[in-house]
């Protein structure tokens, strides 16, 4: 009888250590979401004032985004230029609804939906994105970004 019992303690041993292991994660999954809404509430904030350089500030230093019908842009000062030039189209707001977040280490994702207004209220852009974010010097950046829109395609 004690053989059997015996048998059963690894499991349970890892099964304990999983258990903490997942209890443990749950606060660095939570402060990872927290500043990346944060984050995203600068990123919006700055848009709606039209400020592209306040945008490009969310994205670390080496990013790249990855816009629709377009090839990557590569650092900041090329997500600026290109935030700039949506800001001079016409959008004047932009608002998003996060979906997931997860995180691991230096390392997140984010995914979620986006829409883009015109400054009578009208929506000229809304679909889906994706965000790797990384954490530089304790900051939680824009490292990827890539979005692709859910309106049809002009004809």
């Amino acid at each position: 009888m004690r053989m059997c019992g015996v048998r059963r303690l690894p499991t349970v041993a890892i099964a304990v250590v999983m258990t903490l292991g997942v209890a443990a994660t749950a606060p660095a999954q939570d402060a990872a979401r927290s500043a990346i809404d944060a984050a995203n509430k600068k990123f919006i904030a700055a848009f709606n004032k039209k400020d592209a350089s306040g945008v490009a500030s969310t994205y670390s230093p080496d990013a790249n985004a990855f816009p629709p019908n377009a090839p990557i842009l590569k650092g900041r000062a090329a997500i600026q230029k290109m935030w700039q030039d949506v800001i001079n189209s016409g959008i004047t707001s932009i608002s998003l609804v996060t979906t997931e977040v997860e995180s691991g280490g230096k390392i997140a994702y984010e995914s979620g939906t986006y829409e883009m207004k015109t400054q009578d209220g009208k929506v000229a852009d809304k679909g889906k994105y994706c965000v790797v974010w990384k954490n530089v010097n304790g900051q939680w950046m824009l490292h990827r970004d890539i979005w692709s829109t859910d309106m049809p395609a002009p004809k």
